[in-house]
């Protein structure tokens, strides 16, 4: 069968959507094993924690601390993962491997995103939450 340009642009526009995405509920549920009210529990104490584990991300961002952006990285990458392997999870991944070389020259922009795609995913949980 051959695919035609409609095809093609409904795929590419699928793609598009799916890297946009902040949180993919099935895929999270797959992960916790189709539990959604702790899904829901999940969602609750990371929208929570969330400002203080990004302050802690922060002070080690402008104090150019490599160890505790390393660790405080990991520890949000952790809860992130919760919620699938989008934008946030590939932002403190980033932020974690950046102090554990001590390679921080575009630390700053590195974090920038990650505020950007953790707020947009405490946003989508408190839907997810409320719904």
């Amino acid at each position: 069968m051959k695919a035609n340009s409609n095809d093609i642009a409904n795929y590419s526009e699928e793609k598009a959507q799916e890297e946009n995405m902040v949180f993919d509920k099935n895929e999270a549920l797959e992960i916790i094993e189709d539990d959604e009210e702790f899904l829901k529990e999940l969602a609750e104490i990371f929208i929570n924690d969330a400002p203080e584990q990004m302050s802690e991300i922060k002070e080690a961002v402008y104090s150019r601390n490599s160890k505790d952006l390393t660790s405080s990285a990991h520890k949000l990458k952790g809860a992130v993962a919760c919620f699938g392997e989008k934008a946030a999870f590939k932002a403190t991944w980033k932020l974690e491997i950046m102090g554990r070389e001590n390679r921080l020259d575009d630390v700053e922009e590195t974090y920038e995103v990650l505020v950007r795609e953790a707020e947009r995913l405490v946003n989508a949980l408190r839907e997810f939450v409320r719904n």
